[in-house]
């Protein structure tokens, strides 16, 4: 009778072996998620994830902030370099219960302010092209990719008043840790304070696309002629992603929601020359924003409200 004799380290070493690969199978399964989950939805312009789309979205929105006219008035290869920056207002808990059709928090309470560099170019036939960017830096926790430009023309002329137009659109998005910030990964997944199980910070993604179009009447008073108070009214259409990039309690969520529609936004506000070339500019902005909070609620009205001020200078 045959026996196979296998010599005692061998036997170790298999044995070492085999412990090593049960250990390595229960790390990868306790370190990362075993199961993907990536619906990709198109959602309704009135549902609370799209509320938050369109409400960053307004805030970023190349309107008003028209400065005086330079000195020259208009003229080709004329360069007007503007700092922008505009007030976010903070959402309350209430607000912040957009995820899964408004059953879910998610930290929106990023950055306090939107800051921008915008630049004016003269073109022919008094036309001017602007382009708006923030700095591509991760400030507050996020991290921005946006993109303004537009075109302007005043259309009526008169000693006392202008009456212009203004076409814009942005591309880009925003990153940032929108479904699991940092601070619930003290809590325990599935408990009150990490209801959505995450065990990482998220890298989402939302992108605040935009076109739209404006009407602006500004006013030069005859007693203080360094004051301009002006007008704007707009139109726009939004096309908003929201891309979760986010690992939960064995699951990756890489969910996309989409939705796209149409806004209008107001604002009014005041410029002062400081120099014949310097100037202040600040507006008031109002967009109404329907929301439906869940799937039992009436659609209501929750607008963005906020404040945005612009240095410029007018090099010729």
């Amino acid at each position: 009778m045959l026996s196979l004799t296998i010599p005692k380290v061998s036997q170790q070493l298999l044995y070492l072996t085999a412990l090593g690969i049960l250990l390595t199978t229960r790390l990868i399964a306790q370190s990362g998620p075993t199961r993907v989950f990536a619906p990709d939805e198109h959602i309704g312009f009135d549902r609370p994830e799209a509320w938050g789309l369109k409400y960053f979205a307004s805030a970023s929105l190349l309107s008003g902030l028209q400065p005086p006219e330079a000195p020259e008035g208009y003229r080709t290869g004329s360069v007007n370099i503007g700092f922008e920056i505009g007030w976010i207002p903070a959402l309350d808990a209430g607000q912040q219960l957009i995820g899964f059709n408004g059953t879910s928090p998610e930290d929106l309470n990023k950055a306090p302010v939107f800051p921008r560099l915008v630049v004016r170019v003269g073109l022919p036939n008094k036309f001017s092209f602007v382009a708006a960017a923030p700095p591509p830096l991760h400030v507050f926790g996020v991290t921005s990719h946006l993109f303004a430009m537009g075109l302007e023309r005043p259309l009526v002329i008169r000693p006392a008043w202008t009456f212009s137009w203004r076409g814009y659109g942005q591309v880009g998005s925003v990153k940032g840790a929108f479904t699991c910030p940092g601070s619930v990964l003290a809590f325990t997944p599935g408990s009150a304070g990490n209801p959505t199980a995450c065990v990482s910070e998220s890298a989402d993604a939302a992108s605040l696309r935009y076109l739209g179009s404006e009407l602006q009447f500004a006013y030069r008073l005859r007693r203080t002629p360094k004051l301009s108070p002006h007008l704007a009214v707009g139109g726009n259409f939004l096309d908003g992603v929201f891309h979760t990039h986010a690992h939960e309690l064995s699951v990756l969520d890489e969910t996309r929601l989409w939705t796209h529609g149409g806004t209008l936004s107001t604002t009014g506000g005041v410029s002062y020359a400081l120099t014949q070339r310097a100037a202040f500019t600040v507006d008031v902005f109002y967009s109404p924003l329907a929301v439906k909070r869940n799937a039992t609620a009436p659609v209501t009205n929750d607008g963005l409200f906020n404040v945005r001020a612009l240095i410029s200078y007018s090099f010729r």
